[in-house]
């Protein structure tokens, strides 16, 4: 059954929590039309096909429908935890905002009444915040390939030549050691995701960062992503192979002429060939000159990232605060504990951060604190003297 509209302010503000499932054809061309109005929101995060495919596997699922002078203004789709309501599918969503016509402002303030929660907290929000929301810039690192694989290649290796010469020495080594790995192009079976999900996990247990899979949910959320039958949306992998056997896997989620690169995975020991990095190249050489012409990596500071892409525009981390979130007053103080100088704001982001996914990902008590104890075990860990 789905929830009642709930009604705040006034007639001329007003918002309906529904169900994902309760989305109308009327809705869906709203949004559709809003999104393409909108150069910014270029990508698959913003198609309503993205919210649709996961609504029913997302724990706590919801799209708030937003009111204005008694017509439609606006969607948000959104998942709340512990308190804090947070783009849905978080820690995953790598990129969303509030999807409105051109000029729509948003009340924040009524759309944390509306849902429950005391915060709302984003990474990668993209198009207008709200002035009272404490938010970081970050960049959009892109490929683009609007005049083709070729024009890209050459304007990239003029700025970053040492990179592409070592890319091209990899090849090189591929070819006259393995006589070159297969490269197929293809929707995302399980035995890649399986195999790509499998990598990860081992990288973050050796790693110390949280297992975003141990939950459960986020496995489902990316099989209901493959299981689209849309020709021009949905997830695909560019995969290499040798002898049938996996080397290597990149999991992505297309949308036109759009693709977002997610989840790379390889076979370690093929790590001196930096067979990552070839494989991405192999996806762009292929993909360009199909009409693809972004390639998206996403916000993170690898610096991988840097010689192959260019700015694809800016978004905001951060969050609003309307009072103290339910299950998070402990974790916020212990992070705002941490000296405000320089040197120490990329700890502070980093622990914030962390935080941010355990929230996301683990929808019961016990589960979060689990991951929370572990990850403070990991850091006392860090802290403790090395033995001589």
């Amino acid at each position: 059954m789905s929830p009642k509209p709930l009604r705040h302010v006034s007639a001329l503000n007003r918002i309906e929590i529904l169900h994902v499932k309760d989305l109308t054809e009327r809705d869906v061309s709203l949004w559709t039309t809003w999104r393409d109005l909108r150069p910014e929101l270029v990508g698959p995060y913003f198609d309503v096909r993205y919210v649709q495919a996961i609504g029913a596997v997302v724990p706590g699922a919801r799209v708030a429908r937003l009111y204005t002078e008694g017509r439609i203004g606006g969607y948000f789709a959104y998942q709340v935890r512990a308190g804090v309501l947070q783009p849905l599918g978080a820690p995953l969503s790598d990129y969303h905002t509030l999807i409105a016509a051109p000029g729509f402002t948003p009340d924040l303030n009524l759309l944390l009444r509306a849902t429950g929660a005391k915060r709302i907290d984003f990474q990668g929000w993209v198009g207008p915040m709200e002035p009272a929301a404490h938010t970081a810039v970050l960049n959009r690192r892109a490929a683009l390939t609007p005049d083709g694989f070729d024009a890209w290649y050459e304007q990239q290796d003029h700025e970053h030549h040492k990179f592409f010469k070592n890319v091209g020495r990899c090849e090189r080594n591929i070819v006259k050691d393995f006589g070159g790995f297969t490269f197929t192009w293809e929707r995302v079976t399980s035995e890649v995701m399986d195999w790509i999900i499998g990598l990860k996990r081992d990288q973050y247990k050796k790693t110390g960062l949280h297992d975003i899979f141990d939950c459960g949910w986020t496995r489902d959320l990316l099989a209901s992503l493959a299981s689209l039958p849309d020709e021009d949306y949905g997830l695909r992998a560019g995969v290499f192979r040798h002898g049938g056997k996996l080397v290597a896997a990149e999991i992505s989620l297309v949308d036109r002429t759009s693709v977002h690169l997610w989840f790379p995975a390889y076979d370690p020991a093929y790590y001196r060939y930096t067979v990552g990095i070839v494989l991405t190249m192999a996806i762009i050489r292929y993909l360009s000159p199909l009409g693809y012409t972004s390639f998206d990596f996403g916000t993170g500071g690898e610096d991988y990232k840097s010689p192959m892409t260019v700015s694809g525009g800016e978004c905001q981390e951060g969050s609003l605060q309307y009072a103290p979130a339910l299950g998070s007053r402990m974790v916020d103080a212990a992070v705002a504990l941490l000296p405000a100088r320089p040197k120490l704001e990329q700890a502070r982001l980093s622990l914030r951060r962390r935080v941010n996914v355990i929230r996301s990902t683990e929808v019961s008590l016990g589960g979060w604190s689990r991951a929370l104890m572990a990850m403070g075990q990991r850091a006392v860990m860090r802290l403790k003297p090395a033995k001589g």
